[in-house]
């Protein structure tokens, strides 16, 4: 069965302007799990159009930086996808002078806030996406929570820290202690 569905899975990236193959890995208990990086951010409404019709479902969204250095810009956005247990990760590298990346919150409902965040978050512009307001963050505060934010990855980096903790809790005074 799982043949069936990377099969479908292949024929609609097979489809694309600019095909560019899955790479299939298998977990420790034996699923499915393809990888494709698209060549065109524009190719991603119809990759999810089809899977919303193929009764696939959006997992999650996620910005992040990229594996290698790309000319388009300084983050991806990966989109992981399930259809009938087979996993499909997609990474879309953000166009254009300003990054953005399409909505599929037409098609995937459960792309709504992760679309926001990463406007929020990341500064890529989804165009097209039905509701941008913020989800966390207001234009007053907006500038000093993003100079403040730690990515997870130092965080988890084992950079656990006194300069860490000191950038989360705020700058030091000059007499060392904490704003």
């Amino acid at each position: 069965m799982n043949n069936d569905i990377r099969t479908t899975l292949e024929s609609m990236i097979a489809d694309l302007s600019e095909p560019t193959g899955i790479r299939w890995t298998k977990d420790l208990h034996g699923n499915d799990y393809g990888w494709c990086t698209l060549a065109r951010a524009d190719d991603l409404p119809r990759i999810a159009r089809d899977l919303q019709t193929a009764e696939g479902r959006l997992i999650t969204i996620t910005g992040h930086a990229p594996n290698t250095h790309s000319d388009k810009g300084f983050f991806e956005v990966s989109y992981n996808f399930v259809l009938r247990g087979v996993i499909l990760n997609l990474t879309v590298i953000p166009e254009g002078t300003k990054p953005a990346v399409p909505s599929i919150t037409r098609w995937h409902k459960a792309a709504d806030w992760a679309e926001r965040e990463l406007a929020e978050s990341y500064e890529i512009t989804v165009t097209g996406h039905p509701d941008m307001r913020p989800l966390f963050l207001n234009a007053e505060n907006r500038d000093d929570a993003r100079a403040r934010m730690v990515p997870l990855s130092v965080m988890t980096n084992s950079a656990v820290t006194s300069t860490l903790w000191e950038r989360i809790m705020g700058e030091k005074t000059e007499g060392g202690e904490q704003q």
